[in-house]
């Protein structure tokens, strides 16, 4: 998994076409194109029978005494979690992991909740995890990356797939 410096890096020195990536705040970068692809607001999965409950809203103060599983330091979820575990509320980070791949399965077997973007929702609640949004909480910016010309016929072809996306989902979101 690469930060969004890296995938940026990679794009610009040429060893990728494209780099998806997302980040705290709306990505603006000059010598590359950008395709805002969604916002993603986070929420809080955990296991079933627990003491969250599936499709509330929870504030960080509703975290008081839950484990925390969290990924490592530099990452928007990470600076989420130390948000919770340094207002006194009594929850602490159990674990930290390095790939976001580990979370569910460690929420589920119950070692802690999880701080994760929205798009993890389906998945967690197929698992059969619940999942809560958190309010106040920030929201990832995804958005795609490119040279502005010599794409490959792929690479040209995956991007027109992507702004497809990104135009339905800004249609989903404004109706």
């Amino acid at each position: 998994m690469w930060t969004p410096d890296e995938a940026i890096s990679l794009v610009r020195n040429g060893a990728c076409e494209l780099g998806l990536l997302g980040s705290a705040t709306p990505v603006l970068l000059s010598g590359l194109d950008v395709l805002p692809v969604e916002e993603q607001p986070f929420v809080v999965v955990a296991a079933p029978g627990g003491r969250i409950e599936d499709d509330v809203t929870i504030h960080p103060d509703d975290l008081a005494g839950e484990k925390l599983i969290a990924s490592r330091t530099g990452s928007l979820m990470r600076s989420i979690v130390d948000d919770i575990t340094a207002g006194g509320r009594g929850a602490e980070i159990a674990t930290i992991v390095d790939h976001r791949t580990s979370i569910l399965p460690l929420v589920l077997t119950g070692v802690g909740v999880a701080v994760l973007p929205s798009s993890w929702t389906r998945l967690a609640r197929r698992c059969g995890a619940v999942v809560a949004r958190i309010e106040p909480t920030a929201h990832l910016h995804v958005a795609m990356v490119s040279l502005p010309a010599h794409l490959t016929p792929a690479a040209q072809a995956f991007l027109a797939l992507t702004r497809s996306l990104a135009q339905k989902r800004a249609q989903d979101s404004s109706s």
